[in-house]
């Protein structure tokens, strides 16, 4: 009896996947069809998408080797509230993260070093490079460019400054591996030599904002501590202060002796190679959406053949 239910269960899977085959060898044209048209527009889609290149600037906090160089005053200074390390107890990469996320100095970070024009110029697209060479299909897929900044709309330049720092922040990235402390600060785009000048521009302001901020609360502090020496009379507490400022004095001379602010510049960004993009990934994209395509082929066959037979049924 087990047997005879079993035949027939087999039997019947048999005949529903003869059924479901003849069902696609029915319809195999309008399936090979389909694939092959949405296939096609991705091939074109990705061929009018330029490459996209990152550039690149490895750093390495150099708050260890400062505080060291303070000897034993930093035990002191913790005691007393001052920070020896720098960036207020920030690490660097949260310090600039920070500063990514401020829309208030990605504003003034725009529009002081003109990165709007430049990336809603005219000819923004210049320095592009395509697939085989050829940009026709980009040319055609492009949007009309944006419009100038004018002070005449007030409402229209923030939206317009807005919409630029959401392009660079999205762009834009901020990592730190936290075993060996090494920070990488990177921008992808289409075009190489602005993806340099985005990483070096951030980094040489963050940096200034960073060293003006820390030397505008040291000189504030030394000038504490000054004026408690003028008052105090106290030998032991003199003695402290002094210890202190002579602590603020060298951190402030240490801050003001590099171009970078806390870290060490290991790999400077540079303009990627023209072979090394990083993207799009033209030919993962086809694939998956030939497969896709192939899929949602099949399911739409059997939806079309289960409406028409249940049409037939009812009428």
């Amino acid at each position: 009896m087990q047997e005879s239910i079993s035949q027939t269960i087999i039997q019947e899977d048999e005949i529903d996947l003869r059924e479901l085959a003849r069902t696609i060898g029915k319809h195999k044209f309008k399936l090979i069809g389909f694939t092959v048209v949405v296939t096609a527009m991705s091939v074109l889609w990705t061929l009018g998408k330029p490459n996209i290149y990152k550039s690149q600037a490895i750093l390495v906090p150099q708050e260890q080797s400062k505080s060291a160089s303070l000897g034993g005053l930093g035990a002191l200074a913790g005691m007393a509230g001052v920070d020896l390390g720098g960036s207020s107890g920030m690490t660097p990469d949260q310090a600039y993260q920070l500063y990514m996320d401020d829309y208030v100095w990605m504003r003034e970070f725009i529009l002081q070093t003109k990165l709007f024009d430049r990336i809603n110029a005219i000819d923004a697209d210049k320095n592009y490079h395509f697939a085989l060479g050829i940009d026709s299909i980009y040319q055609i897929m492009k949007s009309s460019p944006k419009k100038k900044l004018t002070d005449s709309n007030l409402e229209e330049k923030e939206k317009i400054l807005f919409e630029t720092y959401q392009i660079i922040k999205t762009k834009l990235s901020i990592s730190s591996d936290k075993k060996t402390s090494i920070i990488t600060i990177a921008y992808s785009d289409p075009d190489g030599e602005l993806a340099r000048d985005i990483v070096n521009l951030f980094l040489e302001r963050a940096s200034t904002s960073l060293r003006e901020s820390e030397l505008s609360d040291m000189n504030k502090k030394i000038g504490f501590y000054t004026n408690e020496l003028r008052l105090n009379d106290d030998l032991s507490l003199k003695t402290q202060l002094s210890t202190l400022m002579s602590a603020l004095i060298q951190k402030r001379v240490l801050a003001q002796a590099s171009d970078l602010y806390n870290v060490k510049l290991v790999s400077k960004p540079s303009v990627a190679y023209i072979g090394d993009k990083e993207g799009p990934k033209r030919g993962l994209i086809v694939m998956v959406s030939f497969i896709t395509s192939l899929i949602v082929g099949i399911f739409g066959i059997f939806l079309l053949e289960f409406l028409r037979t249940e049409k037939e049924e009812n009428s």
